[in-house]
């Protein structure tokens, strides 16, 4: 919410006006709140020219009906023009439509990690930091402090520290993180293992002394772009179909079908995007016994279906379709589009776009990266007081460690299946607009650092698994965002 308040503050300065804490507590409440401030400053210049402080009473002059339960509810119906000059607008990362393969080489695993490495350290160094080496620090003389850049190897709890056993490109140390320093203590429990980050430390005797750790994360201010030149066009971000499987919920999906052809909400007037983030279907042998749980039990059925269930969406909406560990693609990491053979299915009734996971995409000059979220899983089991029975309320933290750690799936050898390609493309080298991730059937969006992040729920009923470790899923889901203000909203279809 405080993105939204910076907004809808912003907005009005620009125009000349001041904004009281009541009227944009109001303000928060609307359906379309920038627009319905566009609305009533238009409404002010010409009836209220005198008006330069815009309070609750004026917000009630133009039709807004404030409720006693602290919230409003708008009579104003914004009209907005049709898209009849509207020419799309997307651009595609090549990188992440490629099929990679290995040798499974020993030289092909330290490549990949020295590349992880080099790259994060590049990150970090544009914070102005500069880094030791840990070859020079092993000869430092006691009393002496340095900055340096690591990769986490292991992470071992003790009574009164935490240790942390790194490595650089120059050699391996182990660090003490004192736990009565209960900041510095918080840190270093999130760190991951084979994650890179930054750490100062003294040389106390021969025991070196974490002072600080940090992470690469994102600046707080870093977003560049000349928003006028976006158009209010509106993208709709979904995951987790899982087509072909019994508890596929195709009758909310037959209303988010309705809502899409028939609705007369403004928003879906403007709507020209649907992202997928992956298990589009719920394949085939996946985990053990999962014929029992099939609607379908053949790709070729699944894949069918969910041709008939997309030829239904509106031909003007471009249709941009990733993929995840259930379809049929190979399981590493980064996966590859859909197989012509499936392509070909698909495309009868209708053209998409097909790309890997991840995928970075420009579209209408947003970038959005789409992942489908495999590391999730890692890193739930990984973080402290953090298990899929609370996710709803930690989804949050999860998603921002990714964009903290800049990278994806920073722990490695785990449950994710991840190639060491030559170039580690996982790590979040260019800044996001919009992280879309799904995987863990738990809706969410939000904001970090003005990183709008969307885990956009799924359409499956929760499954045998998911309700041995207490996950409650986020059932029929779509996350609606405006690309030029950045606004999102979540959408349940009942």
């Amino acid at each position: 919410m405080e993105y939204l308040r910076r907004r809808l503050v912003e907005e009005a300065l620009r125009e000349g006006y001041n904004l009281t804490s009541e009227a944009i507590s109001i303000l928060e409440s609307q359906q379309n709140p920038l627009e319905t401030l566009r609305y009533i400053i238009k409404y002010l210049r010409t009836s209220r020219p005198e008006v330069i402080i815009v309070d609750s009473s004026h917000l009630r002059e133009v039709g807004l009906k404030v409720v006693d339960a602290g919230y409003a509810v708008s009579d104003i119906v914004i009209e907005k023009a049709p898209l009849e000059e509207w020419i799309p607008k997307i651009e595609v990362d090549e990188r992440f439509l490629r099929h990679y393969k290995i040798k499974g080489e020993i030289d092909e695993f330290q490549n990949y990690f020295k590349n992880r490495y080099m790259k994060i350290k590049s990150i970090l160094e544009k914070r102005g930091e500069h880094f030791s080496r840990i070859i020079d620090l092993l000869k430092n003389p006691r009393g002496s402090e340095a900055t340096l850049a690591v990769i986490l190897l292991e992470k071992i709890e003790k009574e009164q520290s935490i240790i942390l056993r790194v490595e650089d490109d120059t050699g391996t140390a182990r660090l003490m993180a004192p736990k009565r320093d209960l900041e510095l203590a918080k840190k270093a429990e999130r760190l991951v293992v084979d994650q890179v980050f930054g750490v100062r430390v003294s040389k106390i005797d021969n025991t070196f002394i974490v002072r600080d750790v940090f992470m690469p994360d994102v600046p707080i201010k870093w977003r560049n772009v000349d928003e006028e030149s976006i158009p209010e066009v509106y993208i709709a971000l979904i995951s987790d179909l899982h087509i072909g499987s019994k508890k596929f919920r195709r009758d909310l999906w037959e209303n988010f079908l309705d809502w899409l052809s028939n609705s007369r909400d403004p928003e879906v007037k403007r709507l020209r995007y649907l992202v997928v983030a992956g298990d589009i279907v719920d394949g085939v042998g996946v985990f053990p016994k999962q014929e029992k749980e099939l609607e379908h039990t053949s790709i070729t059925q699944q894949i069918e279906e969910a041709a008939g269930l997309f030829s239904e969406i509106p031909k003007e909406i471009k249709l941009i379709i990733s993929v995840g560990n259930h379809d049929p693609v190979v399981r590493a990491l980064p996966q590859p589009p859909l197989p012509d053979k499936h392509r070909k299915k698909l495309e009868k009734d209708r053209e998409y776009i097909f790309v890997g996971n991840p995928a970075y995409i420009k579209v209408e000059n947003r970038s959005l990266l789409v992942y489908h979220g495999q590391s999730l899983d890692d890193i739930i089991q990984y973080l402290p007081n953090i298990s899929y029975s609370m996710l709803e309320r930690e989804i949050k933290n999860v998603l921002e460690t990714l964009i903290q750690c800049r990278h994806l799936a920073p722990i490695y050898g785990e449950n994710t299946l991840i190639l060491p390609t030559q170039e580690d493309l996982l790590v979040i080298e260019d800044i996001p607009d919009i992280l879309h991730t799904g995987h863990v059937h738990v809706a969410y969006t939000g904001n970090y650092r003005e990183v709008v992040l969307v885990n956009s729920g799924t359409w499956q009923e929760q499954t045998s698994y998911q309700r041995e470790v207490g996950l409650e899923p986020t059932v029929g889901t779509v996350v609606l965002l405006n690309l030029k203000t950045l606004s999102a909203k979540l959408k349940k279809f009942m």
